[in-house]
């Protein structure tokens, strides 16, 4: 019998595939062709990646080892704005924010769900 996908995994590849597809949904085609959102969307799409990675990795690993690679994650999407020096795209900064952040919250959770405490009653 198969083993159950956890919604961790789930809502981690879903992270990984927005950010993928993220530069398509929020920058113009024009923008696109301009090369005006090139490290943005270079971003979005390398770390998102990662994401899916890490999502299609195994659970029998050691904790350490499957949150620390996407807390990392999340952090860099945090700072990508400032150390890449977006060109003044708040929709991409917010973007990046955000899943940063939700990154975070789902390794939390990871941490959380694996020792045995209840994130959601």
């Amino acid at each position: 019998m198969r083993k159950p996908i956890l919604p961790q995994k789930r809502l981690l590849a879903a992270m990984g595939i927005w950010l993928v597809l993220s530069p398509f949904v929020l920058f113009r085609e024009e923008t696109l062709l301009q090369g005006m959102a090139e490290l943005e969307a270079l971003a979005f799409m390398a770390i998102g990646i990662g994401v899916l990675v890490m999502s299609g990795a195994d659970g029998r690993s050691h904790l350490l080892a499957r949150v620390t690679p996407v807390s990392a994650l999340g952090i860099s999407l945090i700072v990508a704005p400032t150390a890449l020096n977006f060109t003044g795209h708040i929709v991409a900064t917010a973007n990046a924010w955000l899943t940063g952040s939700a990154l975070i919250a789902l390794a939390a959770w990871e941490v959380m769900a694996s020792r045995g405490l209840r994130a959601i009653s």
